[in-house]
């Protein structure tokens, strides 16, 4: 097959199987030099063909020594030669396909000659017979034919001019758009190293609406995107139906990026997070606040979330009164001292009253004159008993006294601990979050 055709079937059959691989050969234009030199590479080993006139004093070495269509046209040549250029690419630029792309094309050059009536030894030098394709030489090209070479040239030109779409999505992109569903969505997504684009229809009923997004989490069941608003929406929503969707690669990098932060304030916090988007964020106070989660006011000393759009959270504010409460076993003691004295003066005035009439009868029987009388005195004197002094109080007193100290001292210390407890300092917040950046984007 002549240079044109290799050229252009190269560059072809190239884009279709990187397609198949994930390989965009539109991607950099680099690419495109090293598509032209593995396709027309094998036939260095003439001095006939471009490449061979360009390098004549090689190709007249690996003629004079192999001949045509023989080592420069074997699965050895095209291993060996991937193998130095993908030790190329690792040295000078790893972030490009270089040795995938030269290895399809050098492919592609030993393909189409093998569609050719001569064919080629692809297992050269363990074999020198010719592989073809197909079997029957009536359905192979014929080089140097001027029919058979227009004819191939004009459909390698023609499926390359409609395959540019496939070169330039990949054929799963490709494949995905074609069913528009969930399910190849998000094969769509995992393969995917850019931010993709998301067209899709949502239907509720009767009533049906275009959305467009951003794609950040994609599953069998559901998509989360960023709209045009800059809001995370999840999809499909209560009683909607997602169809057509048509995934778009945006080039744009992406990645998650975790972070955390301790015992921060709440303007704090806002100011960390108020700005940017998060796929991610977990907030934990020394004390309950105050948040809103799906436009509903929560109460809590722990926030999840995940894809919010606002992060908003107030500290709650507390009554810092304390009342002191007295034990009110106080003031049943107090009453019982109160109690015991007034018995205890009762008991002393009767016992004085007692005491002054039992002195009384004592000394009016002692200054009776008269016998009679004073037997009837003494009779008396004798039946009547000396009064008891009372009993004293000063200890139980003293014990009562001890004890309302004791409940005195223990209600000054819980009124303390209160005080103390209603101090509240300012609430502190720690967590940590999953920020999403994307590259090239503000967000």
């Amino acid at each position: 097959m002549t240079a044109p055709n290799h050229i252009v079937g190269g560059f072809t059959v190239t884009g279709i199987f990187a397609a198949i691989g994930g390989i965009n050969i539109l991607q950099d234009y680099r690419l495109l030099p090293v598509i032209l030199l593995g396709a027309l590479l094998p036939d260095i080993d003439t001095t006939k063909s471009v490449i061979g006139r360009l390098v004549k004093p090689v190709a007249k070495i690996i003629n004079r020594k192999y001949g045509h269509r023989t080592i420069t046209h074997s699965l050895i040549a095209l291993i060996g030669l991937t193998a130095v250029v993908s030790a190329f690419q690792a040295t000078y630029f790893p972030g490009l396909a270089i040795a995938q792309v030269f290895g399809l094309a050098y492919a592609s050059h030993l393909l189409l000659d093998m569609v050719t009536v001569q064919g080629i030894p692809l297992f050269y030098p363990f074999s020198k017979n010719p592989c073809v394709l197909p079997g029957n030489p009536q359905m192979r090209l014929r080089t140097n034919s001027l029919r058979h070479e227009t004819m191939a040239f004009c459909i390698f030109v023609v499926s390359a001019i409609f395959m540019k779409p496939l070169f330039a999505d990949g054929f799963w992109t490709s494949y995905n758009r074609l069913f528009g569903t969930m399910e190849h969505l998000t094969s769509e997504y995992h393969k995917s190293e850019d931010l993709l684009k998301v067209n899709f229809t949502i239907q509720r009923g009767s009533e049906i609406k275009q959305q467009v997004g951003l794609c950040v989490e994609a599953s069998a069941s559901k998509m989360t995107i960023i709209t045009k608003q800059k809001r995370f929406e999840t999809y499909p929503q209560d009683g909607q139906m997602i169809s057509d969707i048509y995934p778009e690669h945006t080039k744009y990098r992406y990645k998650f990026v975790p972070g955390s932060f301790h015992d921060i304030t709440v303007d704090s916090l806002h100011g960390l997070i108020g700005v940017g988007k998060y796929s991610q964020i977990e907030v934990q106070g020394t004390e309950p606040f105050l948040y809103l989660e799906d436009q509903l006011k929560k109460k809590g000393s722990v926030m999840k979330m995940d894809y919010p759009n606002r992060i908003r959270l107030k500290a709650i504010e507390h009554d810092t009164r304390v009342d002191y409460i007295t034990n009110p076993s106080i003031q049943h003691k107090q009453d019982q001292i109160t109690r015991l004295q007034s018995q205890h003066r009762q008991a002393m005035a009767d016992y004085r009253q007692q005491l002054g009439q039992y002195e009384d009868l004592k000394r009016r029987m002692e200054q009776a004159t008269d016998h009679i009388y004073k037997e009837l005195l003494m009779i008396e004197y004798g039946q009547a008993k000396s009064p008891t002094l009372p009993k004293s109080i000063d200890d139980k007193v003293r014990q009562l006294y001890s004890d309302i100290e004791q409940l005195t001292q223990a209600d000054g210390n819980q009124y303390r601990e209160q005080l103390k407890a209603a101090e509240h300092g300012p609430l502190l917040l720690s967590g940590h979050y999953v920020e999403l950046v994307i590259e090239g984007v503000e967000m």
